[in-house]
């Protein structure tokens, strides 16, 4: 009987302080192993939220210029007609036409052409055909912003083409805004013109957008080297045969 009560009175005997100190050790571990995890996923929540961000940007300006490319207006011939020699004909109002420039070190490219994808504001001048120009501009600050231009092709006129001030801004924080065109031989082009004999009069068969934002608090002089890149191709609906006559 004796041996059974000692038995009985060992089964309720507590933790030892050694017990204690390590299951408080083990746990004190884990909590810091928590919450140095909890900290790097705060810290990281407006570096996932600035990539959203900046996502949801380039997505709605490349699908603006893919929309636009996409209802593409040419003049083909025989209505086509390449401008003289001498330069005295105009230049065609449907005309393809880039050039490649630097800012800051970075390239961007400004695009012009004709698309039925008007954006008319003004009903008493309504236009199926706009001339859309995409560029960029630097602000005040430093940044430099993606814009885009759209006039009715009917009342176009190349001097509005400098009145900017109420272009919708498409994108900010552009590091780079380049247009690498494919000719129907395959070759990749950093510029273009339609109504020039060095491309034979003929419009592009393909176009590559490349489009590059730059962090927020790092655009202007003192920019940092993290930006998202974001690019697409694709096939141009309608095209102008070259003239090689």
């Amino acid at each position: 009987m004796r041996k059974s009560k000692k038995t009985r009175s060992n089964r309720y005997k507590g933790f030892t302080l050694v017990e204690i100190l390590v299951a408080v050790t083990i746990f004190s571990i884990a909590v810091s192993t928590l919450f140095a995890s909890f900290n790097i996923i705060i810290s990281h929540i407006d570096p996932i939220n600035t990539g959203l961000d900046d996502y949801e940007m380039a997505q709605v300006a490349m699908d603006r210029i893919k929309k636009d490319l996409m209802s593409l207006c040419l003049t083909q011939y025989p209505i086509y007609r390449p401008p003289d020699m001498e330069g005295s004909d105009h230049p065609d109002r449907f005309r393809f036409v880039s050039k490649t420039f630097f800012l800051d070190g970075n390239s961007y490219t400004q695009l012009k052409f004709a698309s039925f994808e008007h954006i008319a504001f003004n009903r008493d001048q309504q236009s199926r055909i706009g001339i859309i120009n995409y560029y960029v501009e630097p602000l005040e600050n430093g940044t430099i912003v993606l814009k885009r231009s759209d006039i009715g092709s009917v009342f176009f006129d190349e001097t509005r083409e400098d009145k900017t001030k109420n272009d919708p801004l498409l994108c900010e924080r552009v590091k780079a805004f380049e247009f690498i065109f494919i000719d129907q031989d395959g070759k990749s082009h950093e510029e273009w013109d339609s109504d020039s004999s060095d491309f034979d009069y003929a419009t592009p068969y393909a176009v590559s957008i490349k489009l590059v934002i730059q962090d927020p608090g790092k655009s202007g002089k003192k920019s940092g080297k993290r930006s998202n890149s974001f690019s697409t191709t694709l096939v141009l609906p309608s095209i102008r045969e070259k003239n090689e006559s």
